[in-house]
């Protein structure tokens, strides 16, 4: 995969490929979230400092030079305000997953809808994908209406398929197909 990708979402956003600059950008984000993302995500306790952030763009960018996976920063008005990555890509089988989160003050605002609809755009026509799986916990409601809003297919429940903030979440498990993509 090339080094620098750029996808312009809109006017306003953008999705960047991660640079070893931007960790302190990364940091503070996660910091301001903390709280927020904690309820979710596992690796939240683990990024203490700028180190951690700046640990995470090399593992990215190593997994991108590898054709494993690709993250991007999303950039809304030239801040850095989420994280969408392609991730257990397996161009073998053509398919991926896409994970993804988003400042809590730029929830509600489409940024993440419309990032993820290019996304999905460039796995089907770029990377040659047939399948793009999306997994949220089943009491994360925004994460489960991002993806019916995309058209993703529900599959089924995952029972205690993650342990995170000490209780084990179960998981909606979505896919959505190439023919099924409409855009």
């Amino acid at each position: 995969m090339k080094k620098d990708i750029l996808i312009n979402v809109s006017g306003d956003i953008q999705l960047r490929s991660w640079k070893s600059e931007w960790a302190s950008d990364l940091f503070k984000l996660v910091q301001r979230n903390r709280e927020h993302l904690l309820s979710w995500l596992p690796w939240i306790p683990g990024v203490k400092k700028v180190k951690d952030s700046g640990k995470f763009i090399n593992d990215s960018l190593k997994e991108q030079k590898e054709g494993k996976g690709l993250e991007f920063g999303v950039w809304y008005k030239n801040k850095l305000v989420g994280c969408l990555g392609i991730i257990e890509f397996k161009k073998e089988h053509r398919r991926a997953s896409i994970g993804c989160w988003i400042d809590s003050e730029h929830q509600g605002k489409g940024i993440m809808s419309k990032s993820l609809k290019k996304v999905i755009k460039y796995c089907f026509k770029n990377l040659g994908l047939n399948r793009i799986g999306y997994e949220a916990a089943t009491k994360n409601k925004r994460s489960l209406a991002l993806a019916e809003r995309l058209g993703f297919t529900k599959e089924g429940i995952v029972r205690e398929f993650e342990f995170v903030n000490n209780r084990f979440l179960n998981y909606v498990v979505f896919s959505l197909l190439k023919r099924e993509w409409g855009s």
